[in-house]
């Protein structure tokens, strides 16, 4: 599979030319990253008690499940099977940025759930006490209410 050029961009200054990858376990899909995303995970699952259950289960399913993938010299990897089979991976596929990793989506489940998503957040804004709470204030939800293109881009609507 073929990383587009600005998420291996993201991972440039790591010791490996490589992606970690993990098979979600929350979702159908692979969250990808370099090695800061791999240390946050070990942070955050070695701040919970040596023997609580939630650390035992996240140490399988996060740090037993990651791999690390080499780039070859074209900037693609190789996904194993399971990982494909995991996100239902057939053909095409959505690369979805998310702040310090980026995620990996069967390209039809990942637009139903934007879908999804547009929806509930176009809701959620235009709830004034929401939008507050959001950051954006009361003007915010006004706003929104108000400008036909802003609630078109949420909706995903061309312009």
């Amino acid at each position: 599979m073929s990383v587009p050029a600005s998420y291996r961009e993201a991972v440039r200054n790591d010791p490996y030319d490589a992606i970690y990858v993990l098979p979600h376990f929350d979702g159908p899909y692979l969250e990808c990253g370099g090695e800061a995303f791999v240390q946050q995970y070990r942070m955050d699952i070695a701040s919970l008690p040596r023997y609580d259950r939630l650390r035992k289960d996240l140490e399988v399913a996060v740090l037993g499940a990651i791999r690390r993938l080499d780039f070859d010299s074209t900037g693609r990897v190789t996904l194993p099977k399971e990982f494909i089979a995991h996100a239902s991976i057939e053909g095409h596929c959505a690369f979805v940025g998310c702040d310090n990793h980026f995620q990996i989506w069967n390209a039809q489940t990942h637009a139903d759930r934007l879908g999804a998503i547009r929806g509930r957040l176009a809701e959620r804004l235009a709830d004034p006490a929401e939008a507050e709470r959001m950051g954006g204030g009361s003007d915010l939800a006004a706003l929104l209410r108000n400008s036909e293109s802003l609630q078109a881009l949420i909706k995903g609507e061309k312009l």
